[in-house]
């Protein structure tokens, strides 16, 4: 008699268990972010209200200046120049 007991009560909660998490399942998210990221980039997106209170999109943001890889490799070779340490062997010497 405790064993049919004890096997109702499993079989229950196992039956509770699943429709918890069914649940949870149907209320998760319903599309992959990528997907909707990639979707969002086409229409332009208001980043920001200006001193007028007008909307500004990210169409209207100026495109971030292009690095000057060259510049930093001087740069980064005169700090080390400087602090008396020696010049770190290049990718294709090791």
């Amino acid at each position: 008699m405790t064993v049919a007991i004890i096997a109702i009560i499993a079989v229950v909660l196992v039956l509770v268990v699943g429709l918890l998490i069914f649940r949870l399942m149907r209320r998760s998210q319903n599309e992959v972010p990528d997907f909707t990221d990639a979707r969002a980039a086409q229409h332009p997106q208001v980043v920001g209200i200006d001193e007028q209170g007008g909307t500004i999109l990210d169409s209207h943001e100026p495109e971030p200046a292009q690095r000057d890889e060259g510049a930093f490799e001087n740069l980064l070779r005169d700090e080390i120049h400087d602090q008396g340490r020696e010049q770190p062997a290049a990718d294709d010497e090791t």
